[in-house]
């Protein structure tokens, strides 16, 4: 038989607990003195190293030290309507006359 519908989960691992395999991997590194992104800022910063592997090295360390943006629409390619809307109040004067092109006048 199912939970009701509403109640909250009961049980399994709470939220942000690393699993066993990532808990083992960081004590692995711990224990011989590795720091990955430290590794990574040295193969990047070492100009001894081909460019394009020092490139690489930057991309994989970027996501930690600053936020992805969220892409912008560039595109000019369309055209944009602007819709002007007035009140004009007509019982006053009636028509004004002046938007009225008259070529005999």
């Amino acid at each position: 038989m199912s939970r009701p519908m509403g109640t909250p989960k009961t049980g399994g691992r709470k939220k942000g607990t690393p699993n066993r395999a990532t808990t083992a991997l960081e004590e692995k590194l711990n224990a011989i003195g590795c720091d990955p992104l430290i590794e990574l800022a040295k193969i990047a910063m070492n100009e001894k190293n081909p460019l394009l592997i020092r490139i690489r090295c930057l991309i994989e360390i970027a996501p930690y030290v600053s936020p992805k943006r969220k892409p912008v629409d560039g595109s000019t390619d369309e055209s944009s309507v602007i819709n002007v809307t007035s009140k004009l109040d007509s019982s006053v004067g009636g028509s004004d006359g002046g938007n009225q092109h008259n070529p005999g006048a």
